[in-house]
């Protein structure tokens, strides 16, 4: 018969107890999976039952007492209420059985004689007892019972059509051959028999419903999916979810876990080993693979497969409904054990040829390796790891392979990648890698590319001595590093020290040689040449071909220090975003880092303080001040001209404060740092101390033949210096040394350089110098400075009297230096000659109002400049000026440029 669903068996049930005790006796079978609510539904059954007039025998089978003859039938006539002769008799016919069939003298023909005895008396018991009331048998887990007390059912079977006895079984359906023999004659006669389904979501509402609140019910579909319908762990969500009150959706918790494990203890051992081999496996899980871990034959892994799936703890896919299952059946294996599975595991994997990642994950969780094949593994998935980003992941086999490797050189390779990958992330933290690679190198026994990364490194943590004999290493080595490497190696020398001192060789002619060397060349030359053609060029070839790794990172540096110098500061800053974004994405911290103090660093360069001081606090947080080696000095140096410029001199003491490392002043981030410090001496008026920076700065940059005014223009601040000490001789004649350098001088330093020998010059000859500080600073895009020097302009209008122009040059820097300050958008550019930046055109506009493109060209108007000066600055033509200049004569209804500076006041 079918039934469909666990309420409908319970109905069934009840109709026959009442046939029963209508005088109609009858058999049940109920079947069902592992964990299918078969108990539950007989303990249901049996409470019903009680209610009645009947009288309850019960048992259950258990595995451990399968070979205790008549075990199950003495367990009936345990029950309370029996007449008392009734329970001596049979206890003592069944005593005599077992104690018979236990009795190794007797014949099998004398063992079979006495247990048909007992069994026809216990028969004949049973059926007179039944005279006296209804009678209702219920044995649990029949499949358990043993051999004598089977012959017992089938004997009162074939005796109850007419007897009010009513017999209930449940067993496990899973095939058993030991008790085939029992199904077949059981079936033989008139029964009864069902499957018990999985619990519908309509009977698991009712029970949710019945636990918490209607409401709760609603989530029914969601039990039904996590548990597949068995009700043990159904009832073990309710419990975890919400612990008899109404919640959320169901919750898999301790006892979900808790009732996996029951499930699974309940029948062979085999159901448990396959469900550890399934959560060893996870995603890999097969049936052979499976079988293969468990130690069991296909067919027999198959078979237990099913069997879970049914109970609802795997899904059709061989996985765990809920991770609470699989992390259960985990911790069910020791320590060991589990380390065991998952080496066996890896094996399996590997020698069926999976990749090398999946391989290695086994090894990576049961951190072991097994040494003839496993450190191949580990390397092969941590190389692909690292090309993937994942650094993290990368690192962990890297570790798990140099504990298991046992060769010296497969040691080094090894630990030369750990060195690159760890780098990526924390530089201090690759440290105890690059100490071994650097007794390699200074034993001699270290060439070729390996030496690569210990150049790197020392470069990064100031370590002279190492870096000169890598680089002798490196030059002298049959198996030399390519030209890319070679050149990108000379980048990051010239990155930290600014000059290679001959340790790499330059190109004289560049035919026949290789495009990286010369483009290194011409970067290289940047510290002495300053910014050309050439190098921009060079720089943008470098950026282009550049993918960010793991010799990369300086060479971009100083391609975009390249870009700046050669007056393309917004290509420079478009690289800059572009590269942060790929080490974003990459999970590169050092890249990130290291870019973003860049990127601060041209956001200085622009005036933006505000804007930079954000950006480097944002690249210590990415790689905090250990980790930066030597090349603190950069993000040092930028976050205290930034909070200096601000005004937040209490933030610019702490980091004045903070120790550096003493190999930091041999590199070019020293000297940006001694200049920085010297800036944050002089706002706060120690002047002298100042002065000691800044002459120990020129010092080291005349020593090291650095002496250029663009890295650092130390002679313009110690000039503006001696001024704060009325020394205006001395600053007058620095500023001009400044300005008469033989190196070059970009226009951002030639602009402040004008400014402070305008400040140590006369007051009639400080205009002229100053406008022209004005148009290099507007040339280089420096609004802070601009502000600086449109404040020492108006200050000068002032002293000459021409008290209008004074207040529109201080208005013009108050702008700037809020922009500066704030790090508010730069105003619109200039309108097209077609209309104004609204769409609207200048007869729109409400007189005497103008719009901002020609409120900029009205203000340049007034402070002097020329129609075609206007336009290169503004970077429009000079009929877009005159067009401008038409309609401002209109609104403010004047007719020249002398009477704008009194107007625009107005």
């Amino acid at each position: 018969m079918v039934i469909t669903s666990y309420d409908e068996a319970l109905v069934f049930l009840r109709e026959l107890t009442e046939k029963t005790v209508g005088g109609s006796g009858g058999s049940v079978l109920v079947d069902g999976g592992l964990a299918s609510g078969k108990t539950q539904l007989l303990n249901e059954f049996l409470e019903e039952a009680g209610k009645a007039d009947v009288q309850l025998l019960t048992a259950s089978g258990a595995k451990m007492e399968t070979g205790l003859q008549m075990g199950v039938v003495d367990q009936l006539f345990r029950g309370i209420g029996l007449p008392a002769g009734l329970t001596e008799g049979i206890s003592r016919m069944l005593t005599e059985c077992s104690a018979g069939a236990g009795c190794e003298r007797r014949d099998e023909c004398a063992i079979e004689t006495l247990g048909v005895s007992t069994v026809r008396e216990v028969c004949a018991a049973l059926l007179e007892l039944a005279r006296t009331c209804p009678v209702v048998i219920a044995v649990d887990d029949l499949h358990h019972a043993d051999r004598w007390s089977l012959r017992q059912f089938l004997y009162v079977q074939r005796r109850i059509r007419s007897a009010p006895i009513l017999m209930v079984f449940t067993e496990w359906d899973r095939p058993d051959p030991e008790v085939a023999w029992f199904r077949s004659e059981f079936t033989r006669h008139p029964h009864h028999r069902f499957r018990l389904p999985a619990w519908s979501e309509k009977s698991i509402a009712e029970l949710v419903a019945k636990t918490a609140d209607p409401g709760a019910a609603s989530f029914a579909a969601e039990f039904r999916r996590l548990s597949g319908g068995n009700p043990m762990l159904v009832n073990a969500l309710v419990e975890d979810s919400w612990g008899g009150e109404a919640g959320g959706p169901p919750v898999a918790g301790p006892a979900f876990g808790q009732a996996v494990l029951a499930c699974l203890h309940r029948w062979e051992p085999e159901l448990l080993t396959v469900a550890q081999a399934v959560a060893i496996l996870r995603d890999d899980a097969t049936l052979d693979l499976v079988g293969r871990l468990a130690g069991i034959q296909a067919e027999g892994a198959r078979q237990v497969i099913d069997v879970l799936t049914a109970a609802g703890l795997l899904t059709a896919a061989c996985r765990f409904r809920h991770e609470v299952a699989e992390v259960a059946v985990l911790d069910s294996l020791s320590g060991p054990e589990r380390a065991r599975l998952r080496v066996r595991a890896g094996e399996l994997l590997f020698w069926q040829g999976f990749s090398a990642e999946r391989v290695a994950r086994y090894l990576l969780a049961a951190d072991q390796v097994p040494a003839s094949w496993g450190v191949g593994v580990l390397c092969d998935a941590a190389a692909v790891a690292l090309a993937g980003d994942d650094i993290s992941l990368g690192r962990r086999y890297l570790e798990l392979a140099l504990t298991a490797a046992v060769d010296d050189d497969e040691q080094i390779k090894i630990t030369k990648v750990l060195a690159q990958a760890t780098w990526r992330v924390n530089p201090s933290a690759a440290a105890p890698y690059v100490a071994r690679l650097r007794d390699a190198v200074l034993a001699g026994t270290l060439a070729g590319d390996d030496v690569v990364t210990v150049v790197r490194h020392s470069l990064w943590q100031g370590d002279g001595e190492t870096t000169v004999k890598a680089l002798d290493l490196l030059n002298g080595s049959a198996d030399s590093s390519s030209a890319q490497v070679e050149a990108e190696l000379r980048l990051a020398y010239e990155w930290s020290y600014g000059s290679s001192h001959g340790r790499f060789s330059d190109v004289t002619s560049e035919s026949g040689r290789d495009p990286w060397a010369s483009a290194a060349n011409v970067l290289a030359r940047l510290w002495t040449d300053g910014g050309s053609e050439p190098a921009t060029a060079s720089a943008e070839h470098v950026l282009q071909s550049c993918r960010l790794g793991d010799t990369t990172l300086e060479a971009v540096g100083i391609a975009i220090l390249a870009l700046v110098y050669g007056g393309k500061g917004d290509r420079a800053a478009w690289w800059c975003e572009r590269l942060i974004e790929e080490a974003d994405r990459r999970r590169a911290v050092t890249w990130q880092a290291m870019l973003g103090t860049i990127r601060a660093g041209l956001s200085l360069r622009r005036g933006e303080a505000d804007t930079a001081a954000r950006q480097v606090k944002a690249a210590f947080e990415l790689l905090p001040a250990r980790s930066w080696g030597v090349l603190i000095g950069y993000p040092l140096t930028t976050s205290l001209l930034a909070n200096t410029e601000l005004g937040r001199f209490d933030v610019a003491a702490e980091l004045v404060r903070q120790p550096v490392p003493e190999a930091m002043f041999a590199t070019l981030g020293g000297l940006r740092y001694l200049h920085a410090r010297g800036r944050y001496h002089l706002r706060t008026e120690r002047v002298l101390a100042a002065i000691s920076d800044f002459q120990r700065c020129g010092l080291l940059m005349r020593e090291r033949e650095l002496d250029m005014p663009m890295l650092v223009a130390w002679r313009t601040d110690l000039a503006e210096a001696n001024l704060l000490l009325g020394r205006t001789t001395v600053a007058r004649d620095l500023a001009r040394q400044q300005l008469d350098h033989p190196r070059a001088l970009d226009s951002r330093t030639q602009g402040i350089t004008l400014r402070v020998l305008a400040a140590a010059s006369p007051v009639p000859d400080r205009p002229v110098m100053l406008k022209q500080a004005i148009e290099c600073l507007q040339a280089a895009g420096d609004r802070l400075e601009l502000a600086k020097t449109l404040t020492a302009l108006s200050a000068t209008c002032q002293e000459l009297g021409e008290f209008d122009r004074a207040r529109l040059l201080a208005r013009r820097a108050a702008q700037e230096l809020k922009f500066c300050h704030a790090g508010a958008p730069a105003p619109d550019d200039v309108a097209p000659e077609t209309g104004e930046p609204d769409g609207s055109t200048a007869e729109d506009l409400e007189p005497p109002l103008l719009s901002g493109a020609e409120r900029r060209v009205a203000e340049l108007a007034a402070l002097g400049h020329t129609n075609r000066e206007i336009g290169r600055q503004l970077f429009v033509t000079v009929s877009t000026v005159e067009q401008h200049l038409t309609r401002i004569y209109r609104k403010l209804g004047v007719t020249s440029r002398s009477d704008l500076p009194g107007r625009l006041d107005d």
